[in-house]
């Protein structure tokens, strides 16, 4: 449970320092408010599925308590939320999709 709890006040508290982030890191044409939107609907959708299946993959090799310890829990959360933060920035720093005139 205390996983549960911390991937939670982790991922919330990366969300609020992601606002100033992704302010300066965002492609230049676009919009602030996209490119936050962009970094915080594409983090969390990738945290949430990477937790399940990672919670589910522990408990399938009956390897949950050693989530109790702090050093597998540590490398479990970073195995969760860097590949979502890194993504996610990627897809922020891209530049707006130019769509043409209507044919």
């Amino acid at each position: 449970m205390w996983n549960t709890w911390t991937s939670l006040i982790i991922g919330i508290l990366i969300l609020v320092v992601a606002i100033p982030y992704v302010a300066r890191i965002r492609h230049p044409e676009q919009k602030p408010t996209a490119a936050y939107l962009i970094f915080i609907s594409v983090f969390i959708v990738v945290a949430i599925v990477l937790f399940s299946l990672l919670t589910t993959l522990v408990m399938q090799l009956n390897m949950g308590s050693m989530l109790n310890k702090p050093g597998p829990a540590i490398l479990f959360l970073v195995l969760v939320f860097l590949p979502a933060f890194l993504l996610a920035r990627w897809l922020a720093r891209k530049p707006p999709r130019q769509e043409g005139p209507p044919p």
